[in-house]
């Protein structure tokens, strides 16, 4: 079956307003994560968002959401970040998720569903 995608782009202020955790939540929700699918992605979605808006003050995030009958995967594309601000974020996103990717630029976050 084909994949599904979709995207969107949040400034860093409406980020900081919570759109970006509602649109990832709402995507989770739709691809069909079941249980507390939906609140563990968007545990670990919440914890790479802040940390990207501690450390960027202007910019605009990229998210993309695509999902098939396996997995739900978010990218989130940042303005760079020198140094991450959040003490233990790979523990948490190692608690929460099936798979993620972290670099200075991007993070994509996968969640199987079951």
């Amino acid at each position: 079956m084909d994949a599904s995608t979709n995207s969107r782009e949040v400034p860093v202020d409406l980020a900081r307003a919570g759109e970006a955790r509602y649109f990832i939540v709402w995507r989770g929700a739709v691809a069909g994560l079941g249980g507390g699918g939906p609140n563990e992605l968007a545990v670990a979605a919440e914890a790479v968002v802040t940390d990207v808006l501690l450390s960027a003050r202007e910019g605009v995030l990229q998210i993309e959401s695509v999902h098939d009958e396996e997995v739900v995967r978010i990218s989130i594309k940042h303005p760079e970040i020198k140094e991450r601000r959040m003490r233990d974020l790979e523990d948490m996103l190692d608690r929460f998720l099936d798979d993620y990717e972290i670099t200075p630029t991007h993070a994509m976050l996968e969640k199987r569903l079951r």
